[in-house]
C-alpha cells in the first residue's frame, strides 16, 4: 500500500509541475499576442492551445490521484483541518477560472480579440488559485 500511495504522490506532483507549467506559460505566450502580426496569431493561438491541453491533462490527473490519496492514506477527510476544505473551494474557482479562460481565448483564436483581456484576468485568476492552493496544500498536509 505505501508503494501505491507513494506512485499516486509522485503522479500528483508530477501533475501539479505540468499544471503548473501551463499555468505560467499561457499568459507568458499571451501576452505576445496583442503585439504579434496577422500571420503569427495563429501560432501562438496554437501554442496556448497545446499548453491548455497539458493543463487540462494535469487538471484530470490532479482530481484522480488526489482523492485516492485522502482515501488511501487517511481513510477519508475526516481527520483533515480546515485548510483542506479551503483548497477544495479554491480548487473549485480555479477550474471556474480555466473554463472561463478557454472560452474566451477560444473567441480571441476565432477573431474576437476584444475576448483577449477576459482570457488574460481569467488565466491570472487561475495561476493565482494554483499558487494559493499549494499553500493551503502545505498548510493542510505538514
Amino acid at each position: 500500500m505505501d508503494m501505491l500511495i507513494a506512485i499516486l504522490f509522485w503522479l500528483h506532483l508530477t501533475a501539479l509541475a505540468f499544471g503548473g507549467a501551463a499555468a505560467f506559460g499561457i499568459p507568458a505566450v499571451g501576452s505576445r499576442i496583442p503585439g504579434a502580426s496577422a500571420e503569427a496569431r495563429p501560432l501562438l493561438f496554437g501554442a496556448v492551445h497545446t499548453l491548455s491541453n497539458v493543463g487540462k491533462a494535469a487538471m484530470a490527473v490532479l482530481i484522480i490521484t488526489g482523492p485516492l490519496m485522502v482515501w488511501l492514506r487517511f481513510g477519508g477527510t475526516g481527520g483533515l483541518n480546515h485548510w483542506f476544505w479551503v483548497k477544495m473551494v479554491l480548487i473549485v474557482l480555479m477550474l471556474i477560472a480555466i473554463i472561463l479562460a478557454g472560452r474566451a481565448t477560444d473567441k480571441a483564436a476565432a477573431g474576437d480579440m476584444a475576448a483577449l483581456p477576459r482570457a488574460n484576468l481569467a488565466g491570472a485568476a487561475a495561476s493565482g488559485c494554483l499558487v494559493l492552493v499549494v499553500l493551503t496544500a502545505v498548510l493542510t498536509f505538514s
